[in-house]
């Protein structure tokens, strides 16, 4: 990038006299008396001033000239944009008559700030409450309503304008009705797809707001407006051949008002941030109604004052660039930014760069709200404030201002950004001549400053998006304030974690180093391996009692990455089920279907290319497609018990494409298989009767498939372990069930997992044990009570409930009430990765942000440390 442009002229006023002397030594020799007290020199001197000031206003020629270029380009200022409100009239009592609310209703605040005149919004749509009721809803804008001012009259001529009386125009709103110009037409002139309006007695067709007039039809009714400074345009000619008359080398590009036609605009003026007023505070009406109150229930967003010249000269360049299209991630941003005055930062990424799941080619764009800085408490923007500001009017107009740019072929998604508060805790020592609270105070604000997704003054863009807060950046950050002798201690903290009662834990097999756990009603997801965990999603009145990804082994299908399903048991009194999906990875939800029976085990399959969910309940066995109006549908797999309820499910799907489905009994009545896909009747059972299966499992070594079922153990026994069967077209009849339980005391089986060869099991007794069934003797491996898994007495460790591993064999997680635990193999040291406190840092996926909790800093003085 170039740096800013020399100056025409640098010489200073010293300089301006020294070349003025010298040239006197030169061409007046007799003049000998320089002192600054001569008449001669005085007059030197005066005009050396007024040199200085010509010479001062030559060196910003460049800047006036890249200003006027600028213009030319078609860069305008942006206007102010109107805060947005839902208004909410309503009467005390039904009327029999309806109530009619015209567009352009006033309300405004109770009171002002000082001698400032309060903020007035209008609605832009009639409403009515109808008979019977008593209230209505309409969306207000900050600003007043100028319907069908004169504005001036047409010449015929290309390169018209008018400007109407009472500018700036309102940035454009979403509403097509903030600003509407209409060319007086005769009736024989007014087609009937044209929209027209009757002013007085004359008919006006309405004319079309472009961004320019390229590519545009000779007759087509369009205008450019400059809102900021009131002035409408109507198109020019272009002559596509200098140096002739002939009309035939003259184009015109949009139609022009003919001669002696009267313009009339009807706009929206004002906005600015005085708009971005508190929920509950326009109470009042501008225009009387008998019996009519109004309010507003939320507060208003979205205001912004008009753009400065600093800014656009930056902005500029950047336009020039895009010529109007979405190609780079600039690209994306800037119109995004653009759009909206509610929208104070936009970020745009790869999808495919981000997510197994994402299809190529598409292209995410996540927003931040803006929040008025008089909105922000020191400076401070929390994530209630920035979700109360985030509305879905917004997010779509982006999107569809997105979409009319894209390039071909580009799907384009718009999401708010999500956030991850995080707490500080530290102590500071200061000087003694300090005023500790003033230390505080000044140290709060800074925290709060550069800890914020929003851009805060003076120039900070905002914290970037993906960066890890560290203790370093607290460190940087407090020892940059003056008096500061040292810092003494620094804790970081986040909102929630799943720090305790973690039953359900389950790893992405396409998403690197992903897992997904659940507490209660709480769903959490890391996409680093347990170094950070965020919040997904609640589900309020529920607990989450299966947590199931989509497996390698769940057959052929192209949406296999992303998939993530969770059952959940609604509570008391109500005892039902809940089955909810995610087809991204937990970034959307929604819920699939409600049951009336006990869900005990999920599992996805694909069968004919469509995605399936196979539910195990205490009621049989069910499936249930992703479709949104699906329904579950039995599948019968024992004829002769109809009843026969199911506990765990497990799926594997082979090389040449044959998909077996296995599922274990509620009680001890065995485990049954399917080579056909699940289907139904194509069950048949496959042995270990008398045994109580808790968990199933497929093991894949090699061209062959393992199927490892885990056996409960009541009380205190050391239980039975596992037992193995081998998937292949004649096992059933030659090999059936291997047991290994030799060196077991887990007691009951509660979860599987496989590292590589190893077989990793989670235990009520034993914590996580391991066997590797390769070897000539096989025998399962208990962990010392130092292994770093929580203790529940001095000499046992508390139970197990789930393990999961990556993919690629490079971590070991495990859950149970103490919280998340990891280590790099089964018999390596674990450590707890799921505690809201951290030393060193605090990590965010690449798409989130943080923002600033309360921030308990403590100063001493130094005195106080001795």
């Amino acid at each position: 990038m170039i740096g800013s442009p020399p100056k025409l002229d640098d010489r200073t006023f010293r300089q301006l006299v020294d070349v003025a002397v010298a040239r006197i030594r030169q061409e007046c020799p007799e003049w000998t008396d320089f002192r600054a007290g001569d008449p001669g020199i005085v007059i030197l001197e005066a005009f050396a001033y007024l040199t200085g000031v010509m010479l001062n206003r030559l060196n910003r020629l460049p800047e006036k000239a890249y200003i006027e270029f600028l213009r030319l380009m078609g860069v305008r200022l942006q206007p102010p944009f109107a805060a947005s409100v839902t208004l909410h009239f309503s009467l005390a009592v039904p009327v029999a008559r309806p109530v009619n609310i015209p567009r352009g209703t006033r309300v405004t605040t109770g009171r002002s700030q000082g001698s400032a005149e309060p903020p007035t919004f209008s609605t832009m749509r009639d409403v009515t409450i109808k008979p019977g009721e008593t209230s209505v809803d309409v969306v207000g804008y900050h600003g007043q309503l100028v319907s069908w001012e004169a504005a001036g009259q047409g010449t015929g001529l290309p390169r018209h304008y008018v400007r109407v009386a009472r500018p700036p125009i309102v940035a454009p709103t979403g509403d097509e009705l903030d600003l509407v110009v209409g060319v007086e037409a005769l009736e024989n002139e007014v087609d009937p797809a044209d929209r027209a309006v009757q002013v007085g007695s004359k008919t006006f067709r309405i004319w079309r707001e472009v961004e320019n007039f390229a590519n545009r039809a000779p007759h087509e009714a369009v205008y450019v407006a400059d809102r900021l400074s009131g002035l409408i345009m109507f198109a020019p000619d272009l002559q596509l051949h200098g140096g002739g008359d002939d009309a035939a080398d003259v184009i015109a590009l949009g139609a022009v008002p003919g001669a002696g036609r009267q313009i009339v605009v009807s706009y929206l003026t004002g906005g600015g941030v005085d708009g971005n007023v508190a929920a509950g505070s326009l109470t009042v009406l501008r225009d009387p109604f008998n019996g009519l109150q109004v309010t507003n229930l939320e507060p208003a967003t979205g205001g912004r004052a008009g753009e400065t010249l600093e800014n656009a000269m930056i902005r500029g360049p950047k336009e020039l660039h895009s010529l109007q299209r979405a190609v780079t991630a600039q690209d994306y941003e800037l119109v995004a930014q653009r759009v909206s005055g509610a929208i104070d930062r936009a970020n745009a990424f790869t999808e495919a760069m981000l997510w197994k799941h994402a299809r190529p080619g598409s292209v995410l764009v996540l927003l931040v709200p803006h929040v008025p800085l008089a909105a922000r408490d020191n400076g401070r923007v929390g994530a209630d404030q920035l979700v109360a500001h985030q509305k879905e009017d917004d997010r779509a107009r982006v999107l569809s201002a997105l979409d009319e740019r894209c390039t071909l072929g580009t799907l384009c998604r718009v999401n708010w950004t999500r956030y991850k508060s995080v707490q500080i805790e530290t102590r500071i020592v200061v000087a003694r001549e300090e005023n500790k609270a003033a230390v505080r105070d000044r140290v709060l604000a800074r925290l709060y400053q550069r800890i914020n997704p929003c851009p805060s003054p003076p120039g900070w863009s905002g914290w970037r998006y993906g960066e890890a807060l560290r203790d370093w950046h607290v460190y940087e950050l407090i020892r940059s304030e003056p008096g500061v002798q040292y810092v003494d201690s620094i804790r970081l903290s986040v909102e929630s974690a799943p720090e305790k009662h973690v039953y359900a834990l389950a790893s992405d097999a396409f998403q690197p180093r992903t897992f997904y756990a659940a507490t209660e009603h709480l769903l959490f997801r890391t996409s680093n391996g347990g170094d950070g965990w965020e919040l997904i999603n609640e589900f309020p009145g529920e607990t989450v009692t299966v947590l199931r990804c989509s497996t390698r082994e769940s057959g052929s299908g192209p949406h296999r990455a992303g998939l993530v399903v969770v059952a959940t048991k609604m509570a008391p009194p109500e005892e039902r089920s809940r089955v909810h999906v995610t087809t991204d990875c937990g970034e959307t939800w929604r819920m699939l279907g409600q049951m009336d029976f006990a869900i005990e085990d999920v599992a996805l399959l694909f069968r004919d290319g469509e995605p399936i969910l196979l539910l195990a309940t205490d009621a049989g066995l069910f499936e249930i497609t992703l479709r949104d109006d699906a329904v579950p549908l039995q599948i019968l797999v024992d004829p002769a018990n109809q009843g026969l309820g199911f506990r765990v499910i497990a799926i594997s799907t082979d090389v040449s494409g044959i998909t077996r489905v296995a599922v274990a009994t509620c009680g001890d009545k065995g485990v049954w298989l399917s080579h056909q896909g699940g289907r139904r009747e194509t069950f048949h059972k496959i042995g270990l009767e008398g045994e109580m299966v808790r968990r199933l499992a497929v093991q894949h070594d090699g061209p062959h498939a393992y199927l490892w079922a885990g056996i409960y153990e009541a009380g205190e026994g050391a239980g039975k372990g596992c037992f193995r069967y081998r998937l292949t077209a004649s096992s059933d009849l030659v090999l059936g069930w291997e047991p290994f339980g030799t060196r077991w005391q887990g007691g009951s089986c509660r979860s599987l997992t496989f590292h590589g060869r190893t077989v990793v099991a989670g235990t009520r007794l034993a914590g996580v044990v391991w066997l590797d069934p390769t070897t000539a003797d096989p025998a399962w491996n208990v962990p010392e009570i130092g292994c770093g898994l929580p203790l529940r007495t001095a000499s046992g460790l508390h139970p197990i409930d789930a393990v999961a591993g990556t993919a690629d064999g490079s971590l070991v997680l495990a859950s149970g009430i103490e919280g998340i635990y990891r280590a790099a193999r089964p018999d390596g040291r674990y450590e707890k990765c799921s505690r809201k406190t951290y030393e060193d840092r605090v990590t965010i996926p690449a798409t989130w942000l943080f923002c600033s909790g309360c921030h308990d800093v403590q100063v001493l003085s130094e005195d106080e440390t001795n």
